[in-house]
């Protein structure tokens, strides 16, 4: 069975007792058996954050860099669910990384582009994340991600969008290294942060949770 309902083409979604699929549209009713049923629940991410309208079981069965940012992203949804504890898992995992960094940590690498960060910053927003992916550029090419917004600066411009505003992500799997591109845009992306992919995933997870807390009401964000 795949995400869209065969008779509206609406996105189908897990009932609260997981034994079928229910099209919030028009409210048609599929029965799942128990194969269906645990790729499902394996997949784990359908909830009132994302709509997930790929199958991630293939990429997840080959390991590597994009299976670790899947899981990742699962664990940080599904075992941790808020935005103030995904930061602070986050957090930890930064101790580790050269090249990622936040306020009180690797701060030497804010502080080298503290005057381009200056001038985009809106008054009071907040720095989570920060990665600088300049190979041969260091200061130049870098991701920031705030409570407000997904930042990212290249060596002349800055592109930037709301969580609020996320629509969609796709995940770009192009040499097996995991990027999610927000809104279709190649501009506005959250990179692969490190090696193995986890700190990407739950980058992901802290701008899904950051979104619904700016607008509760607000559609799920789709990855397609």
């Amino acid at each position: 069975m795949n995400n869209r309902c065969p008779n509206c083409g609406g996105i189908l979604e897990l009932s609260k007792s997981r034994t079928m699929m229910v099209c919030p549209y028009c409210e048609t009713k599929f029965d799942l058996d128990e194969s269906e049923r645990e790729k499902i629940l394996n997949q784990g991410l359908f909830n009132e954050i994302f709509s997930v309208e790929v199958d991630f079981a293939p990429w997840i069965e080959k390991g590597g860099t994009i299976a670790s940012c899947i899981e990742s992203l699962k664990h940080c949804m599904n075992e941790i669910g808020s935005a103030e504890k995904v930061e602070s898992y986050i957090r930890r995992s930064l101790l580790n990384g050269n090249d990622v960094a936040a306020v009180g940590i690797n701060d030497k690498l804010l502080d080298a582009v503290r005057s381009r960060l200056d001038s985009e910053l809106e008054g009071g927003e907040r720095i989570l994340l920060y990665y600088d992916q300049g190979i041969f550029s260091k200061g130049k090419e870098f991701t920031v991600i705030t409570d407000k917004r997904c930042l990212s600066f290249t060596k002349k411009k800055c592109f930037s969008v709301y969580h609020k505003d996320i629509g969609f992500l796709n995940l770009d799997t192009f040499g097996n290294i995991p990027c999610w591109n927000i809104n279709g845009s190649y501009d506005k992306r959250i990179p692969s942060m490190e090696p193995d992919g986890h700190l990407s995933g739950a980058a992901v997870a802290l701008v899904g949770l950051l979104s619904f807390e700016q607008e509760p009401d607000r559609e799920r964000i789709r990855i397609v």
